[in-house]
């Protein structure tokens, strides 16, 4: 059976490169066909630029794949791999675009491959927003040993902004067999190492670095051990990075010196990151954090990381990999404060879907429905916004969820936000949102979900419909259309929207379409947030649930006609 298309929104989280690096690799790994739209469409030059396409293209030789998009300045990428093919590869960025996120993309995939690779990068490797080689040798590299991905680089020449021209060798081992990742706490005696450097500038710049650095350091009780050093390089440039040890567990911090700028305030910059970073006590950086998402997420078993700093880099891969491989995951901390990662990862594979195999689904616990389960039974059939009975099979329960079945209720929407139909949730947002969901049940199964979600004391939107495949077109989707308009009217909620690409099975239910305009509420609240804000297809569609707005002091009445 031929793999369904996964359909990715490129403009989702940070909206920059990494959804394309996410999904490009994981599309490798699956051999899944992977879909990519609106690229970067957000940023001041959207859509692909060198390195993007780059590490486009070398995905498409290293498996050998059917693309459409691949030029500067697309903004869709559609992506069809063949099996990986591990041999020698030679990738030439061709501007001072980063050798290290083209090595994100294709690090795995030749990782997880049948043999060994070697990969020459020519680019940049010591530029702006993204990782410098250094770290990629001396925290990552490492980090990655420790789960089973093990790799090695030489930076033979140095590549700064805006010459390029860098040089990296990178050897891949290949057959990696990933383990789960623990890195929670840090442990052991510390030890701070580093390296400044320049190329084509005076020494004294590098040597200005590290004394400024080391006089920091020093002033927090800390010694560390700093060479200098002059690179070779086609451009001119200065760097300076330093490695925070603990236990094995290594974690870096770096900064790039620019016209203008002192070498002390590149010292400044590194030593404050390290130490903000100690005063954490997380066990990993915020670069590694992000960098881990992928492997944790395709190693089966349960995967940890603590960070000093969420980042929307990080929020972003993980919601990608959700999307490609439903993993369950929990997010604990807000974005640009300390938190913790747990993954539910899925071993590594690429499988097709046979007919049926949706059924086999896990379950949310299997059990026989008590007597809540006979009242939730028993309010479907006697809602007061009925669903033809002769469609439902074999006694469904539509009742209000509990904690237990959040791991199900993921699953379905982990699935449906891999077609692009549902927006994909963290485990921890479902947690959060758990009182608005319902679930219908069959034979103790999860087999349909919905919510309803409070706009206003007289709106309230359907969301997160789904059921689950192989069960359509028995009533269940009513079924749980009814349960939520039934809370709205006990609320006391008179109106009731859906935003769908299926108006018809909403208009047999008795809602009738209207201009997104008319819901002021949805859009400045949540469409405004959306990349598809200026472009939206779904259809808003809205109906009346009967209900009186409750007096004061009184109850609210539900209503009993069908709109």
């Amino acid at each position: 059976m031929e793999e369904p298309v996964l359909k990715i929104d490129g403009a989702q989280g940070e909206g920059g490169g990494q959804v394309l690096r996410t999904a490009l690799a994981l599309s490798a790994i699956r051999g899944a066909p992977v879909e990519i739209h609106s690229i970067r469409a957000r940023r001041k030059t959207p859509g692909l630029q060198p390195q993007h396409l780059t590490a486009l293209t070398a995905l498409g030789e290293i498996t050998h794949a059917r693309m459409e998009g691949a030029s500067i300045g697309s903004q869709r990428v559609f992506f069809a791999p063949e099996p990986v093919r591990p041999r020698e590869y030679r990738f030439d960025v061709g501007t001072a675009g980063s050798t290290a996120l083209v090595l994100q993309a294709i690090l795995l995939p030749l990782a997880l491959a049948d043999g060994p690779s070697r990969i020459v990068l020519t680019g940049g490797t010591h530029v702006p927003w993204s990782p410098p080689a250094d770290y990629v040798q001396e925290v990552l590299f490492p980090v990655l040993a420790g789960i089973g991905v093990h790799a090695r680089v030489d930076v033979e020449r140095w590549g700064f902004y805006p010459r390029g021209g860098g040089r990296l060798v990178v050897e891949i081992s290949g057959r990696a067999e990933l383990r789960p990742a623990n890195l929670v706490f840090r442990s052991g005696a510390l030890r701070i190492r580093g390296v400044s450097a320049v190329a084509n500038l005076p020494r004294g710049i590098a040597e200005r670095q590290r004394d400024r650095a080391l006089q920091r350091l020093t002033a927090e009780g800390r010694t560390a051990d700093i060479a200098v050093t002059e690179a070779a390089a086609q451009g001119a440039g200065s760097f300076l990075m330093l490695v925070a040890e603990a236990g094995g567990l290594p974690a870096g911090f770096s900064s790039l010196g620019e016209r203008g700028k002192p070498a002390e305030q590149v010292a400044d910059e590194v030593v404050s990151g390290l130490l903000d970073f100690l005063k954490a006590e997380a066990g990993c950086d915020p670069h590694l954090a992000d960098q881990l998402i992928l492997p944790m997420a395709l190693t089966a078993g349960t995967s940890r990381l603590t960070t000093s700093r969420v980042t929307r880099h990080l929020l972003t891969t993980l919601q990608v990999a959700q999307q490609a491989l439903g993993c369950p995951a929990q997010i604990g901390g807000d974005e640009g404060s300390p938190g913790y990662v747990t993954i539910e990862g899925r071993e590594q594979r690429a499988e097709s879907r046979e007919p049926g195999a949706e059924s086999r689904e896990p379950r949310a616990g299997s059990r026989e429905p008590g007597a809540e389960d006979r009242e939730a039974a028993a309010r479907t059939e006697n809602s007061p916004f009925p669903i033809p009975q002769s469609e439902i099979g074999s006694s469904p329960v539509v009742r209000k969820a509990r904690a237990g079945d959040v791991p199900a209720i993921q699953e379905l929407v982990a699935h449906f936000a891999a077609l692009g139909e549902l927006l994909p949730r963290t485990l921890n947002e479902l947690y959060q949102h758990l009182r608005d969901f319902f679930v219908c049940e069959v034979g103790g199964e999860i087999v349909g979900i919905s919510a309803l979600s409070l706009y206003w004391e007289d709106l309230a939107e359907i969301r997160s419909l789904a059921v689950r495949e192989g069960r359509g077109g028995k009533g269940l989707g009513a079924a749980l259309v009814s349960a939520c308009l039934e809370e709205a009217a006990r609320l006391g909620i008179r109106r009731v929207f859906a935003l769908t690409y299926r108006p018809g099975f909403f208009e047999r239910l008795g809602f009738r379409a209207i201009e997104k305009r008319e819901l002021p509420q949805k859009i400045w609240k949540d469409c405004i947030k959306c990349a598809k804000f200026a472009c939206c297809d779904e259809v808003a569609l809205i109906r009346e649930t009967g209900a009186a707005s409750p007096e004061p002091g009184g109850e609210a009445r539900g209503g009993l006609g069908v709109a």
